[in-house]
């Protein structure tokens, strides 16, 4: 088993610089006559590509469901589906500590100003309670 991907542009010609690019897993196979053939087991997603680069939120949501997604195909071995997923890293690169770390500022960031504008703002107190409260969490 491997994984393909196919890449496609955006529908709207209208928005330049933009494609997506469709991940599934493909197995080989041969018929009667020994022809080789190749048949699609199971389609993992997709992600957007801008310019050059998958934005950090999407490589990771991608990358996230396509390992659910090889969890739950019964003929995936355990190594097969590392496998997979190696094979997919290499084509779009999960998030680096550095990139969570801004993901989780800017989430945070944004909450935090969300809060603001109602008025109703937890103490830096509330918000050290809330994430340790999280840390904690089994």
């Amino acid at each position: 088993m491997f994984i393909r991907c196919l890449q496609r542009g955006h529908n709207n010609c209208t928005i330049p610089d933009r494609s997506f690019h469709d991940a599934y897993v493909v197995e080989s196979y041969r018929i009667d006559v020994g022809k080789p053939r190749q048949r699609n087991i199971a389609y993992l997603g997709n992600v957007r590509q801008i310019g050059d680069a998958f934005p950090g939120i999407e490589r990771e949501l991608f990358l996230l469901r396509a390992d659910s997604v090889l969890e739950e195909i019964p003929n995936v071995s355990p190594a097969e589906r590392v496998e997979l997923m190696q094979q997919l890293h290499r084509r779009v690169p999960p998030l680096s500590t550095e990139e969570m770390i801004l993901g989780f500022r800017n989430t945070l960031s944004w909450y935090i100003d969300w809060w603001r504008k109602r008025g109703d703002a937890p103490s830096n107190d509330e918000i050290r309670a809330l994430i340790e409260s999280v840390i904690e969490e089994p």
